[in-house]
């Protein structure tokens, strides 16, 4: 397959360009607030160039602080936040949670944001709300029997 030249630049070069451009409109869109626009974009750097295995870890930052954004609407409504306590750990199914798959979870969760791995703007506050997610699971049976009851 013959690939095509744009001013010096062929089709690869310009798709890795374009995965960078979004990249950085990705922590843009996050510095301003505008996380499904961030999390759009980095799924976008995803399509033009999936060899960028650092977008996973930008990804999953952009997701927890969205879980998070979640988690405060939840308050404020009064409501029960533990559901997305766990989706602040990527736990999908919460009704048969114990305690180890917590702590699994969380490490796997907090290598993905933890900022001396992830380069990302998110990455900081992702790590300190994995954290926190994690401890107050841990902490609170009553919330881990709540949630399982749903």
């Amino acid at each position: 397959m013959a690939e095509f030249r744009v001013r010096g630049f062929c089709q690869s070069q310009l798709t890795q360009i374009a995965a960078q451009k979004a990249i950085l409109a990705a922590e843009e869109y996050f510095k301003l607030g505008n996380l499904d626009m961030a999390i759009e974009q980095a799924f976008a750097a995803l399509d033009f160039n999936p060899k960028l295995t650092l977008v996973h870890n930008y990804i999953a930052a952009y997701l927890v602080h969205k879980f998070a954004s979640m988690q405060s609407l939840y308050k404020r409504k009064k409501r029960n936040d533990s559901e997305v306590l766990y989706s602040v750990l990527f736990i999908e199914d919460c009704c048969s949670v114990d305690e180890a798959t917590i702590r699994k979870h969380y490490k796997e969760t907090a290598l993905l944001v933890h900022p001396d791995k992830n380069d990302s703007v998110a990455a900081e506050g992702a790590f300190k709300i994995v954290r926190q997610a994690s401890e107050t699971l841990l902490s609170d049976e009553k919330k881990r029997r709540k949630a399982g009851r749903r």
